[in-house]
C-alpha cells in the first residue's frame, strides 16, 4: 500500500504505516523534497505526536516522538507559565500554547516549538504585514512568541541544542528553555523508580553561553547523584522575568526601553522546580 501511494503520489510525503520505533530514530521518511512540500506535510498534520526535520539536501526524517514522559513535562511547563495569569480563563494577558508554527528564523520552513509563551495582542502590536512582518509572528499572523521551550526525548542532544539555538535567530525570542531526558537507566532509586540523566539549558537574548542544569537523579554520564533531591532548592529554580513576555521595542522605538507587566500580572518571575520535573518524569516513565 505505501508502495502504491508513493508511485500514485511520488513527491508527497508519507508517515510509516506502522509506529516508528525509538531505537530507530531518526527515520527517514522522505527525500529531495523542497520547503513548500515540507510545509504542507506539516500543515496537514497527517501525524501528530512526532517531530519532523529537513535537512538541506531534502531529505526528511522523524527526530523525535511524544510518549508518557515527553507530555507530561510539556503539560507541567505550560502548567508553570500559565500561572501568572491568575486563573483568567478567557483572553489572558499571557497565552501558552504548544504547536504553534512560526517561520524558521533562516529559511521559510515552518518551525514548532513544545511550548510557546506570548503576549496578548491588547499589550503588544500585532504584524502590521505577513511574515516576515516587521514584526514577524506567526503563521497564523499572531504575535512572535517571546519564550520557547524545547522538550528532547528520543532526539539527540545535538539536535536538541541546534534547535533551540535556532530560536535565538529570532530578536523576539527573548528566551529559550530546552529541557532533555537522557536515556533510563537500568538501576533504580530507593521508591524503586529508575534512574534517569535529566539536563536543562536557558538561553537568554544577547547572552551567548545559556545556564545549566543537571537536574537527574543521576548525573549525566556517571552515577554520581544529583544535588536535585527535593523541592524548592534554589539552585534547582529556573527564573524567568515575566516582563520579558512583553518586550516590543524594535515596534515602537522607545530608548531606554523597559518592559511592563499589564496591571493584572502580580507575580515577577516565572518560577519553574526543576525537582518536580524531575519528579513528573520518574512518575510517568513507569517501572
Amino acid at each position: 500500500m505505501k508502495i502504491l501511494k508513493q508511485l500514485l503520489h511520488p513527491r508527497r510525503l508519507y508517515f510509516p504505516e506502522q509506529s516508528v520505533d525509538e531505537d530507530k530514530l531518526p527515520y527517514l521518511i522522505g527525500s529531495k523534497k523542497t520547503i513548500k512540500e515540507y510545509n504542507n506535510f506539516l500543515e496537514r498534520q497527517e501525524s501528530s505526536g512526532y517531530k519532523y526535520q529537513r535537512e538541506n539536501n531534502g531529505d526528511v526524517y522523524i527526530i523525535d516522538m511524544s510518549n508518557e514522559e515527553h507530555d507530561s513535562v510539556v503539560g507541567l511547563i505550560q502548567r508553570y507559565f500559565n500561572a501568572p495569569n491568575n486563573n483568567i480563563i478567557f483572553d489572558p494577558p499571557i497565552g501558552v500554547s504548544g504547536d504553534r508554527f512560526h517561520f524558521n528564523p533562516l529559511t521559510s520552513e515552518l518551525i514548532a516549538p513544545d511550548v510557546a509563551v506570548y503576549p496578548n495582542d491588547n499589550y503588544v502590536q500585532p504584524p502590521r504585514i505577513p511574515y516576515p512582518g516587521p514584526p514577524p509572528g506567526s503563521k497564523q499572523g499572531k504575535v512572535h512568541a517571546r519564550i520557547i521551550c524545547e522538550i528532547g526525548n528520543c532526539q539527540s542532544t545535538e539536535n536538541w541544542i541546534a534547535k533551540c539555538q535556532l530560536w535565538m535567530n529570532q530578536v523576539y525570542v527573548r528566551y529559550v528553555l530546552g529541557i532533555k531526558l537522557h536515556t533510563k537507566r537500568n538501576t533504580r532509586n530507593l521508591q524503586g523508580r529508575y534512574h534517569r540523566s535529566m539536563t536543562a539549558n536557558l538561553w537568554q537574548q544577547g547572552i551567548a553561553v545559556p545556564q545549566t542544569w543537571d537536574f537527574g537523579t543521576l548525573q549525566r554520564g556517571n552515577n554520581v547523584p544529583t544535588a536535585c533531591n527535593a523541592p524548592n532548592l534554589p539552585g534547582f529554580r529556573i527564573d524567568i522575568p515575566i516582563a520579558q513576555v512583553f518586550w516590543d521595542p524594535p515596534i515602537h522605538n522607545r530608548r531606554r526601553y523597559v518592559p511592563r507587566d499589564p496591571p493584572a500580572i502580580t507575580d515577577v518571575n516565572f518560577s519553574i522546580d526543576l525537582y518536580l520535573i524531575q519528579q513528573e518524569v520518574l512518575r510517568m516513565q513507569g517501572n
